[in-house]
C-alpha cells in the first residue's frame, strides 16, 4: 500500500492555496511529472513557431522574436521560478521522486539532442535538495514500489506531419526527428526489460500523455489545435508491460482518471492553477482524491 501526493506543471507558479492544502494532507511520497519552470512568458513564441511552420515559413530564433535582452530575462527569470519551486517540493520534508518537464531545459539534459544539456548551476542546486530523487530517463524504488520516469522534451505525434510542417527545412527535421523518436523508444524499452526482472509493482511516470489518452490539444488559439501530444510507445509500454498505474501530464486541459489497456492513467491537473491529487495504491486497486 502507498499513499503519494501528484504534482506537476507549475509553470513557475506554486501557489499558496496549494501548498496550504496540501499540508493538510496525509501521504508518504511526493511524485512530480515535470514542468516546474517554463513560465508563460514563453508562449507567444512557441504558438509564433506553430504558426510560421503551418504557413509555410521558416522558424526565428527567441533572440529575434523578443530581442536579446528581453530573451536574457525570460530565461533569468525562468530559472528562479523552476528553482523556487523544486525548492518549495524539497521543503514538504517527505520523499520526492520527479521528472522533468519539456520547459524545464535548464535542468536535465537530454541523451539524444546534444543541443539540450543541463546548467552547471542548476546541477549543482539539485545536489543541495536532499529530499528530490531525480528520473527523468531511469528509475528508482520506493515502498516495494517500482517507479519508472520517462521526460524531458518528446516529439510528439503532430511533429511528423508533412503537410502540417510545409517549411522546406522541417521535412528534413521531420526525418531527423522521428530517428530520435525510434532511439529513445528503444532506450525506454530497454529500461523497463531491466526493471522488469523485478517482481515489485511498476508505477510509470510519464510527462507527455500516453497516446489515446488525455492527448488531444484542445486549445482554439493554439495551432495545433485538434491535434495529438501523446507518445506512441508510451502507450505500447503500457500494453505490454500492464504497471499498476501510470502518472504523467504536460496536457492542461484534461485533469481525472482514465484507462488505457485496463491500466489507470491519472493527470493530476495544472498545479500552477492550484491542482494536485492524492493517489493511493491498495490490493491492486487505485483511489484517487483531486485537490483544487
Amino acid at each position: 500500500m502507498m499513499k503519494m501526493l501528484v504534482v506537476g506543471d507549475f509553470q513557475g507558479v506554486f501557489p499558496a492555496k496549494l501548498k496550504n492544502k496540501i499540508k493538510k494532507e496525509n501521504f508518504e511520497l511526493v511524485v512530480g511529472v515535470g514542468d516546474y519552470g517554463g513560465i508563460m512568458d514563453w508562449k507567444p513564441f512557441i504558438f509564433d513557431i506553430f504558426k510560421r511552420l503551418k504557413r509555410g515559413d521558416e522558424r526565428i530564433s527567441p533572440e529575434d522574436f523578443y530581442g536579446k535582452k528581453k530573451f536574457k530575462a525570460i530565461l533569468k527569470k525562468d530559472y528562479k521560478m523552476g528553482k523556487m519551486v523544486l525548492t518549495e517540493l524539497n521543503k514538504i520534508g517527505k520523499p520526492v521522486v520527479l521528472i522533468f518537464g519539456n520547459t524545464d531545459d535548464e535542468w536535465y539534459s537530454h541523451p539524444l539532442y546534444k543541443r539540450q544539456k543541463a546548467k552547471k548551476k542548476a546541477l549543482n542546486y539539485l545536489k543541495k535538495l536532499k529530499n528530490i530523487k531525480v528520473i527523468t530517463y531511469g528509475k528508482t524504488t520506493h515502498n516495494d514500489f517500482d517507479f519508472i520516469g520517462a521526460g524531458g522534451y518528446m516529439d510528439i505525434e503532430a511533429y511528423y506531419k508533412k503537410k502540417t510542417f510545409k517549411a522546406k527545412s522541417e521535412r528534413d527535421n521531420i526525418k531527423r526527428k522521428i530517428k530520435i523518436n525510434r532511439k529513445m523508444r528503444v532506450r525506454f524499452f530497454k529500461l523497463l526489460r531491466k526493471a522488469h526482472i523485478s517482481k515489485r509493482e511498476k508505477i510509470f511516470v510519464y510527462h507527455f500523455p500516453p497516446y489515446g489518452v488525455f492527448d488531444i490539444i484542445k486549445d482554439k488559439k493554439n495551432p495545433m489545435d485538434g491535434e495529438s501530444a501523446g507518445i506512441k510507445y508510451f502507450s505500447e509500454a503500457v500494453k505490454k508491460y500492464k504497471p499498476s498505474l501510470v502518472l504523467c501530464g504536460h496536457m492542461h486541459e484534461y485533469r481525472g482518471i482514465k484507462k488505457i489497456y485496463g491500466v489507470p492513467v491519472i493527470n493530476s491537473g495544472d498545479a500552477g492553477e492550484g491542482k494536485a491529487a492524492i493517489v493511493e495504491v491498495f490490493n491492486g486497486k487505485t483511489k484517487v482524491k483531486f485537490i483544487n
